[in-house]
């Protein structure tokens, strides 16, 4: 199998209160959050922030009251790669079930999640530049 993943893109932390764990990190470690919204579709609350050059992507549902115990977890994580399709052709070529590449929150990206074989830690991967121009926003 080879995927040619470029470098780790983004690893995800999920959260029941996102706000409060990417607050936690922010104090920990000294870092800042530079853009939050609400996932399209899902109104999941985002929250992002760089430590060092990976991206920290912190989710969970829009909070409406604070939660009494905040619990969080690693969901993921996300490999750049310079070819999305040949990279997705690969995995499934090696048994791997992944997602059909579609466009990504990140503008003029594309991603695909793998599904399966993993030892229970999700990932994907993501290829940007992807789309048209006439496609990016």
């Amino acid at each position: 199998m080879s995927v040619e993943a470029t470098n780790i893109d983004h690893i995800v932390i999920s959260s029941n209160d996102s706000a409060a764990t990417a607050a936690l990190f922010t104090k920990n470690l000294g870092i800042e959050i530079k853009r939050t919204m609400s996932r399209p579709g899902t109104g999941a609350h985002l929250e992002f922030a760089k430590l060092d050059e990976v991206v920290l992507e912190f989710g969970g549902p829009q909070q409406t009251a604070p939660v009494a115990e905040v619990k969080a977890r690693l969901s993921g994580f996300v490999l750049a790669v310079k070819d999305l399709e040949k990279a997705v052709a690969s995995l499934r070529a090696s048994g791997y079930e992944t997602s059909e590449p579609h466009a990504a929150v990140q503008p003029g990206a594309m991603i695909a999640a793998v599904k399966g074989g993993t030892h229970g830690v999700p990932f994907a991967l993501i290829q940007y530049n992807a789309l048209p121009a006439a496609n990016r926003s």
